[in-house]
């Protein structure tokens, strides 16, 4: 049996990825808004008050990246960054209230094209793919010696 890169697992998931990725990515351009920037609004409506650290290792974006990201976010009005007390080098990220007032919008909009994606896949379908994404992700982060 030869291996075949376009179909193995890795480049799979990673293709699938990319796809999602540049179709929310048109979804999201009449706002202004990027991937990155609505994964970031998201996840402060959910946990508001991280640090940059927190906020880059909660989103799974290099730390290196976050402070480009959040001046833009920060320009825009959605967020603002505060010193943390007792730490003069670390900054506490907050949404502000336009920045969540865009929630909805923004989960919406990723439910459009999850919804493109998943046409014709059953629920069972859909939970056994993330039962198996997730054990994959957890076989990764964690393992065994």
């Amino acid at each position: 049996m030869s291996f075949e890169s376009d179909k193995s697992i890795a480049f799979l998931i990673a293709k699938t990825r990319n796809i999602l990725k540049n179709e929310l990515e048109k979804e999201l351009k009449p706002y202004s808004i990027s991937y990155a920037q609505r994964v970031i609004l998201i996840r402060l409506c959910e946990k508001d008050g991280l640090t940059q650290k927190e906020l880059a290792q909660d989103t799974y974006f290099e730390q290196s990246n976050m402070t480009l990201m959040l001046d833009k976010l920060e320009l825009k009005g959605l967020i603002k960054r505060e010193p943390k007390e007792n730490d003069r080098r670390a900054y506490l990220v907050t949404i502000t209230a336009q920045g969540r007032e865009l929630k909805e919008l923004l989960i919406s909009l990723g439910d459009n094209v999850i919804e493109r994606a998943f046409r014709g896949v059953s629920d069972d379908q859909k939970a056994k793919l993330a039962s198996l994404l997730q054990t994959l992700y957890e076989n990764l982060k964690n393992p065994v010696s």
